[in-house]
C-alpha cells in the first residue's frame, strides 16, 4: 500500500517536471506599422539611435570623420613651455577619412607628412600615439600629441579648436588655435 501511495505521488510530480521543461517557442516577430521614423542603427555613427523608436535605416548614418573631411584654415598661436607667447601663423590643412573613425591631416608640416588621428562619436579627434611621446611631427626630433575638439558654440560643425603639444630636442611648444572650414 505504501508503494502504491508513493507511486501515485511521484507520477504527477514527474509529469509536472516533464511538461514544465519543454522548450519555449517565440511568437512570430512583427513590425509595428506606426513606427515609420528612420533611425541610424550603427553604434560607430555620430547619430546612432537618433529618432529611435522607428525603423533602422543605416543610409542616414554619418560618422565622426565625415564631419572633419575637407579644407580648413588653421589660425595657430604657439606658446613656449612657460606659457609665454612665441609666434602666430595661419596655414591650410586638409583632412581625409581613412575609415569611419580614423583620419589623416595634411598641411601641418611643410614636407607633406600627415598626422593620423582617431575621432570618437563626440567628434573629438586625438592624435594617434605611434612612438613614446606621441607621433613624429615635421622633423625626426619632434613629436606631437594632443587633440582637436568641436567648438562648443558652433552648431554648423565648421569650427574646431586645436590643442597640440610639440616636444622637440630643444624645447616644448604648445599650439592652440582654431580650424575654420573653407
Amino acid at each position: 500500500m505504501k508503494r502504491i501511495f508513493t507511486f501515485l505521488l511521484l507520477v504527477p510530480v514527474v509529469l509536472f517536471l516533464v511538461v514544465s521543461c519543454q522548450k519555449w517557442k517565440d511568437s512570430k516577430p512583427f513590425t509595428d506599422p506606426r513606427l515609420t521614423n528612420p533611425y541610424c542603427n550603427d553604434p560607430n555613427a555620430v547619430n546612432y539611435n537618433w529618432g529611435f523608436p522607428g525603423r533602422p535605416d543605416d543610409s542616414i548614418c554619418f560618422y565622426p570623420t565625415d564631419v572633419y573631411v575637407g579644407k580648413y584654415l588653421f589660425v595657430d598661436s604657439v606658446l613656449r613651455s612657460d606659457n609665454s607667447f612665441f609666434y602666430s601663423d595661419s596655414l591650410y590643412v586638409n583632412f581625409y577619412a581613412l575609415s569611419q573613425t580614423q583620419m589623416a591631416a595634411i598641411g601641418f608640416c611643410k614636407g607633406g607628412d600627415s598626422l593620423k588621428l582617431t575621432v570618437n562619436r563626440s567628434m573629438d579627434a586625438y592624435i594617434d600615439t605611434t612612438i613614446a611621446l606621441g607621433q613624429q611631427f615635421c622633423r625626426t626630433a619632434d613629436t606631437v600629441s594632443g587633440f582637436i575638439q568641436k567648438a562648443l558654440a558652433d552648431t554648423t560643425n565648421k569650427t574646431f579648436t586645436v590643442n597640440f603639444t610639440v616636444v622637440s630636442d630643444t624645447t616644448i611648444n604648445f599650439h592652440t588655435g582654431t580650424l575654420i572650414k573653407q
